[in-house]
């Protein structure tokens, strides 16, 4: 299995954002890009970063990377993904959550909040 770290990994990564996400014109930012692939590869991660710095975008992408990978697997060939990735958030505030699916639905992913 091919490594998200390496220079393939990380230029899937770009390829995956620009065909998924068509509204992120500039792509991921310098912490996402360098962090997100730890996750693909399976480790733990904790971000600790400002508000607005994008941190759904770990969550998000991760999603879309997996069903990018199952919907084109000859684009990516050595890269494992799950069929039907799964992600759960917790956040501190119904408006938080709210926000959240409405970025989840912007990128055709589906999402709820409970309260």
């Amino acid at each position: 299995m091919t490594s998200w770290k390496t220079q393939q990994g990380s230029d899937s990564l770009i390829r995956v954002v620009s065909r998924r996400i068509l509204h992120w014109q500039d792509g991921l930012r310098d912490h996402q890009q360098e962090f997100i692939p730890y996750i693909l590869d399976g480790n733990n991660l904790l971000v600790c970063t400002a508000t607005g710095d994008g941190k759904s975008a770990y969550f998000t992408v991760f999603i879309l990377v997996h069903l990018e990978v199952c919907d084109h697997p000859e684009l990516y060939a050595g890269f494992a993904a799950k069929r039907k990735p799964v992600g759960v958030v917790i956040t501190p505030t119904i408006g938080l959550a709210s926000n959240i699916v409405s970025e989840l639905q912007a990128v055709r992913l589906r999402g709820f909040s409970l309260s």
